[in-house]
């Protein structure tokens, strides 16, 4: 794909000579405002917008094909792991399955919790038991252990919307602070803005943030988006009401500790409107399992129709996202994967999801 960048006054005049030069096709890649030169006062301000014309690609990748990369990137892994630490019932089952072994550790070293890479390996073992040379057994093992982990997983397109209404799609994040909404909402603005090409609007209703509201703005502001703030249920209710024209209205909430429910309970109030909203959860994977859990828990009040996971580029064990989505029964609609607008944001499928899970395509963004 090859990039160019287009510097203008603003972004609607870098869009229009991007579809001079590059035509309607072009693909808007990232976009930044560029600072004033201190000595220069007079300096207008001006941004940078990466753009690229996409290539074509014949090349599918099949289902066997898949599977083939996943197993051998787990084969990769040593067989023969220390099993110390494993509970009791990891000890038993490795000694009568040894060629679970390999597998095992690696869901272990995944973040996969015990309990479920235990209990998944126990199904895909009980489904081999005619299988005698040791070789297929672990080829077998591991197809199996592959097919539960699909089996646990699951994914909704966000982008696949309904746009024929007339109405915006209404779409709020909630979550504990510090997960990375506000970050989010901006790399998701973005890709519809400029890749979808669709009217976007963005409601702040986080009172709480010092500055919450302003860094919001600032992504809207570069975007050349409407973006207001909203602090009681009229004020939210006028503000959907100024923006029915959009084709979505993404919202931003304050965070609050999963234990704070009177304050969760606050923004629950606050948004009771007329207007259908969906809800959508946004945790970090950098938490504890357990702390995940708690949040979705008391985040569920709000009814989230799916799950959005961030901060998968801090940590090597992005295996935790398969025991919450067991866990929480909510499909995985967002990847969030660095700090990048918009860049760092995927929809991912199963397969993909499947991927970051076991350490691959962290770094694959959408």
């Amino acid at each position: 794909m090859n990039r160019k960048i287009f510097k203008a006054e603003n972004i609607q005049l870098a869009i229009a000579t991007i579809k001079e030069e590059l035509g309607s096709d072009a693909m808007i890649l990232s976009t930044r405002k560029i600072p004033k030169k201190p000595l220069d006062p007079y300096a207008k301000t001006m941004f940078a917008v990466e753009a690229a014309l996409p290539e074509k690609s014949d090349v599918k990748i099949g289902k066997d094909h898949m599977i083939h990369g996943i197993k051998n990137d787990i084969a990769e892994i040593k067989d023969m792991i220390s099993i110390a630490g494993f509970g009791n019932g990891m000890r038993h089952m490795v000694c009568n399955h040894v060629e679970s072994v390999g597998v095992l550790a690696a869901l272990l070293r995944a973040g996969v919790s015990e309990t479920l890479a235990g209990d998944m390996i126990q199904k895909a073992s009980g489904l081999m038991a005619d299988v005698r040379d040791p070789d297929a057994k672990i080829k077998s093992l591991r197809k199996g252990v592959m097919r539960q982990c699909l089996h646990h997983l699951m994914t909704q397109d966000f982008f696949d919307r309904d746009r024929r209404s007339g109405v915006p799609h209404v779409a709020a994040f909630v979550g504990p602070t510090g997960v990375g909404k506000t970050t989010t909402i901006a790399k998701l603005s973005a890709l519809l803005r400029f890749q979808k090409k669709m009217k976007i609007g963005l409601i702040s209703i986080d009172n709480y943030r010092v500055g919450a509201f302003e860094q919001l703005k600032a992504y809207a502001s570069i975007m050349g988006l409407l973006c207001v703030p909203a602090f009681s249920s009229q004020d939210l209710s006028s503000a959907l009401d100024r923006m029915k024209s959009m084709d979505m209205v993404l919202i931003d909430t304050a965070g609050h500790s999963q234990f704070d429910k009177p304050k969760i309970d606050e923004i629950l109030q606050l948004m009771r409107t007329d207007f259908k909203i969906s809800t959508h959860l946004v945790l970090s994977v950098t938490s504890e399992s357990t702390i995940m859990k708690d949040a979705a828990a008391a985040f569920s009040v709000f009814n989230p129709v799916t799950v959005v996971f961030t901060k998968i580029d801090e940590t090597k064990r992005c295996g935790k996202i398969l025991d919450q989505v067991k866990h929480i029964q909510l499909p995985v609609s967002l990847i969030a994967n660095g700090q990048r607008v918009p860049e760092d944001l995927m929809v991912p499928d199963k397969r993909q999801l499947l991927n970051i899970i076991l350490g691959k395509g962290s770094k694959e963004t959408y």
